[in-house]
């Protein structure tokens, strides 16, 4: 008996915004996509080739309230880079030999086909990623009642212990913010950077920033609020206060999205490039927005390590070293993990250790005269 494939009409993602519906919901092709999401048979869809079997998966987590839309984002790069694999394969068919065989040509982006060697993707990807890309395969195998017999043969690629990342020098902030200033083609970059340098948001969360998140104020207290749309977690949605510099920062974000159309409350601070030179507001920016513009950033300042996440951190570590309480942190950082805090806090105790050394008087020698004193006569 065949099976009765999902058609490629209701295969897109299920918006509940009412014009995707009809009057009365009268053969609504929004209402049969969703029906068909939560009644699909895990039979059918484990008969699917990859590429169907995905969308019709995506379509029933959208369904889901608890899961953000970036989460949904995040899934679906992970099922875009596993499809360039498994391609035409029937879920039914994966094996775990598969499974390893795809950790193998991801980790060296090359794979072996009858036409010959390829790189499917646009680069290897670290271990993370990989087991990341595993996991959603295994969601979604789990749906279908499929992963019990793969996962007692799947070995995880072994991650390395948390480390944290490098802090700059005062040295070599002062050098950063210096050059960057002078290069108007990593103005984005250094606007940004800026930001994140003095709030810990970071540019993937700045990405959803709209014009009503903006709370800048003449000659009160200025914030932005970092809205649910562009986080990951519950603990990660806050309002952020702006020092000066930052407030700086967010104003010439604020202007360029003026110079580019955004004039609603609901327009995106860092609208969606639809084409060259061609931005729509209503749309946010893609993940890799900052992309060029950092890149150039790197170049002209010989930073070429530093990635924007980095700042996230070295914010938080200035924080701590500024006495500003642990809980405080989390206010403004949103999640910090516990093993993170603890390293930020033993920098911290680090610092002013060597800061006590300096003014540590009984560890000081007494200084020796040049020459021994004169011998006294005896009497």
């Amino acid at each position: 008996m065949g099976l009765s494939l999902v058609p490629d009409s209701l295969r897109r993602p299920f918006d509940p915004d009412p014009q995707d519906h009809t009057a009365d919901h009268a053969d609504c092709p929004a209402c049969k996509a969703a029906n068909h999401a939560l009644v699909a048979d895990n039979l059918e869809l484990a008969g699917m080739p990859f590429h169907a079997a995905a969308k019709s998966w995506m379509l029933l987590r959208r369904q889901s309230p608890s899961l953000r839309p970036r989460t949904h984002e995040t899934t679906q790069g992970y099922l875009d880079a596993l499809e360039k694999f498994f391609a035409g394969m029937r879920l039914h068919d994966i094996t775990p030999g598969h499974i390893r065989a795809y950790q193998i040509a991801r980790l060296h982006n090359q794979l072996r086909t009858t036409a010959g060697v390829a790189a499917p993707w646009q680069q290897r990807a670290g271990h993370s990623i990989i087991n990341h890309e595993i996991s959603v395969l295994g969601q979604m195998l789990t749906h279908c009642r499929l992963w019990h017999r793969i996962k007692p043969y799947y070995f995880p690629l072994s991650l390395p212990n948390w480390s944290p990342r490098d802090v700059l020098t005062e040295e070599d902030e002062a050098e950063l913010w210096k050059t960057a200033a002078k290069h108007p083609e990593a103005a984005l970059a250094y606007w940004v950077a800026t930001i994140t340098n003095n709030t810990t948001a970071a540019g993937i969360e700045l990405r959803g920033l709209r014009l009503k998140h903006l709370f800048l104020s003449a000659d009160g207290i200025s914030e932005i609020y970092i809205p649910e749309d562009s986080v990951k977690n519950n603990s990660r949605p806050r309002k952020i206060a702006l020092n000066p510099t930052a407030k700086w920062a967010v104003e010439q974000c604020y202007k360029r999205a003026l110079k580019l159309g955004s004039c609603e409350p609901d327009h995106y601070v860092f609208p969606g490039r639809v084409k060259r030179n061609h931005w729509d507001p209503t749309r946010p920016p893609s993940r890799w927005f900052l992309r060029n513009s950092w890149d150039k950033l790197r170049q002209a300042t010989g930073f070429t390590r530093l990635n924007p996440h980095d700042l996230r951190h070295h914010c938080i570590t200035r924080l701590l070293e500024n006495d500003v309480e642990p809980e405080t942190v989390r206010a403004i950082a949103g999640h910090v993990t516990a093993k993170m805090m603890e390293y930020y806090a033993h920098h911290r105790r680090r610092v002013k250790y060597a800061a006590a050394m300096t003014i540590d008087t009984q560890q000081k020698k007494p200084v020796k005269s040049e020459a021994p004193p004169p011998a006294r006569k005896r009497g």
